[in-house]
């Protein structure tokens, strides 16, 4: 009869289960990387079938400047630029809706340079608006991805709290509105 010590069979037992749960830690390794796997093949799936149908060969950016106002102001000038690049410059504008660049661009962080030169429009008995002008600078931040479209829109229009009798340049509100 073969004795076997109790101090061997439990280290032998402590052993077993040592192996048991690196085991249950291996697999739980295998499982993470196989959902990463996954995750990286939905990815391309949707990558390569976005080039196939022409949908992504770069991102697009499109930036507007809509003039909302009633017709209290005109728009004298228009000065943009991206990226410390000038992409627009005219004067006199007589456009509600102006496409300023619409054009394929890489993605990544872009810093617009909005400055418009506004001026009272003057009609009726309101003539001493057209005295009034003044310098408008916004700067904006955006993030344009790498797949598909980004959109902003500079809007300007009639600020209904604004008092033309202290400010004239109050009664014109500015928004940015990134899509």
């Amino acid at each position: 009869m073969l004795w076997v010590s109790s101090n061997l069979y439990s280290k032998d037992k402590t052993s077993d289960s040592i192996y048991k749960n690196e085991i249950k830690e291996f697999n739980k390794i295998l499982d993470n990387i196989n959902k990463d796997i996954k995750s990286e093949e939905k990815q391309i799936n949707f990558l390569k079938n976005s080039l196939i149908n022409n949908d992504i060969s770069s991102a697009k950016l499109l930036v507007e400047l809509i003039n909302q106002d009633d017709g209290h102001f005109k728009i004298v000038l228009a000065d943009i630029m991206i990226n410390g690049k000038r992409v627009y410059n005219k004067s006199n504008l007589s456009d509600k809706k102006l496409t300023i660049f619409n054009d394929a661009s890489d993605p990544g962080m872009y810093t617009f340079n909005f400055k418009l030169v506004v001026k009272g429009a003057g009609y009726g008995f309101f003539t001493y608006m057209k005295a009034y002008k003044f310098t408008i600078n916004r700067t904006i931040n955006v993030e344009v991805p790498s797949i598909g479209k980004s959109k902003i829109r500079f809007i300007i229009y009639k600020n209904k709290s604004g008092d033309s009798s202290k400010n004239p340049a109050s009664m014109l509100g500015i928004k940015v509105k990134v899509l």
